[in-house]
């Protein structure tokens, strides 16, 4: 079982920087690679908080010159989401913290997403608030998971909610008390299910409240 650790060099959290970008293209072609010896993949965090979103200070700085760059480089990272996702391996996401904006649409791309039941943690796609669209795969997953009114108040308010609701709601699929936890729940589920896949690559599949 493989596991991809986010861990942004000289600062508090991991954002989707531009090395951040780089290096999952690249890690993802290693897995792609390794794909036959694996059994499985683990996202997991080396910072108290999983996941921040995007680089916010780098998207201050961008002008309309940089448009074609920025859809270019999200469109890559979406690519390197998919492939993960339709390798045929199980994935499951570790949120050991926080997961915001482009950190919520990376928990997304496990197809087990497991929490830590703390209050303190916060999910949801903030962007809006900035006056940003989430563009890395959060508004399609959300409403294909939650049906367009469903997604509503996560994807048009930007409702940020906590562990309790995630479950409820079915954003996430387990809580464990610890984040000690996590990595041994998410072997047990990998061992379970060797093969995996998100409930929209089904044949049958129809989205919640038509």
């Amino acid at each position: 079982v493989a596991t991809l650790t986010f861990d942004e060099q000289g600062s508090p959290v991991n954002t989707m920087c531009a090395q951040w970008q780089d290096d999952l293209a690249a890690a993802v072609e290693q897995v792609v690679k390794d794909k036959d010896r694996l059994k499985g993949l683990i996202l997991a965090s080396a910072k108290s908080t999983f996941f921040a979103g995007a680089d916010l200070k780098g998207v201050m700085r961008m002008t309309a010159a940089d448009a074609p760059q920025v859809f270019a480089g999200i469109e890559r990272v979406k690519r390197c989401f998919r492939t993960l996702e339709t390798l045929g391996l199980p994935v499951v996401a570790c949120i050991n913290g926080s997961a915001l904006g482009g950190g919520m649409e990376t928990a997304l791309v496990g197809h087990r997403r497991i929490a830590v039941d703390d209050p303190k943690l916060q999910l949801g796609l903030p962007e809006l608030t900035l006056g940003l669209i989430p563009g890395a795969t959060g508004i399609t997953k959300f409403t294909r998971l939650l049906g367009l009114m469903g997604a509503q108040p996560y994807v048009m308010e930007s409702k940020l909610f906590g562990p309790r609701e995630a479950l409820e709601i079915g954003i996430v699929h387990e809580l464990v008390v610890t984040a000690d936890e996590l990595r041994p729940r998410a072997l047990a589920w990998i061992a379970e299910h060797p093969q995996a896949a998100h409930p929209w690559d089904a044949k049958d599949y129809k989205l919640p409240g038509g």
